[in-house]
Parts: structure tokens; C-alpha cells; sequence
């Protein structure tokens, strides 16, 4: 397997919001379902991107202090746990939508992992692959 930046992970994650929510929104033509996916996907967005900020600070500033793992991590759990709990009770969601909105990072790994596949044999020996 190759490795694979953050960076892409994110592109990849942006593009599957977008193209997925294009084509819910196309083929299903229901507000609820395209609701669920888009909110879905973009709270494991904005989840991925909080944890790759706070993970960075930790590993940048070389001291962990106690505050940064008992009480920036633990909120930022608490606060998308919470938005999860009010759109789920509140919103009229679409289960399965939903959930496959919350797989959109897993996803977009796994784009990310097997795009070299479909790329030319001369672009992989230039990325030193085989």
C-alpha cells in the first residue's frame, strides 16, 4: 500500500459530498434522503478535520499537556455527539442515507488506496511504485 496525505483524504471526502449529494439529489429527488446523506457527510467532515487540527497542535508542540487530551478531545466528542443526538431526534432522517453519509471518510480512504490501480503503469514507476 502507498501513503497517503491527509490532504487527499480530504479532496477525496469533498468530492464524494459533493458527486454523492448530486446524485441523491438526481435519482431519488427526495428532500429528506438528500438531507440525511449531505448532513451525514458533512459532519464526519467536519469531525475529520477537527481531529486531523487537534491531533497536528498535539504533535507540533512536542509537550502534551493534560488539558489538550482531558478536555479539547473530549468536547469535541461531546459536541458532534450532540449534533448527532438533535439531528437524528429532531430531523426526520433517512436511516439508511444517513448512514451512508456517516461512511464518506471510510470511503474516501479507500478511493484514495486503490486510485493508483487505475493509473497508468508509466505514472506509478514515476511515483516508485510497481
Amino acid at each position: 500500500m502507498r501513503e497517503i496525505t491527509v490532504t487527499q483524504v480530504e479532496r477525496c471526502n469533498l468530492a464524494i459530498f459533493i458527486l454523492g449529494s448530486i446524485a441523491i439529489a438526481v435519482f431519488v429527488r427526495d428532500l429528506m434522503t438528500f438531507f440525511s446523506f449531505a448532513v451525514a457527510s458533512a459532519i464526519v467532515i467536519l469531525n475529520f478535520r477537527l481531529l486531523k487540527n487537534i491531533i497536528t497542535k498535539l504533535v507540533l508542540k512536542q509537550e502534551i499537556s493534560k488539558k489538550d487530551l482531558f478536555l479539547t478531545l473530549p468536547a469535541k466528542f461531546f459536541l458532534l455527539l450532540g449534533i448527532l443526538g438533535v439531528i437524528v431526534v429532531y430531523g426526520n432522517i433517512k436511516l439508511f442515507y444517513f448512514l451512508m453519509g456517516l461512511s464518506t471518510v471510510f470511503v474516501s480512504i479507500l478511493v484514495s488506496q486503490l486510485l493508483p490501480v487505475f493509473s497508468s503503469s508509466s505514472q506509478r514507476r514515476q511515483d516508485n511504485g510497481a
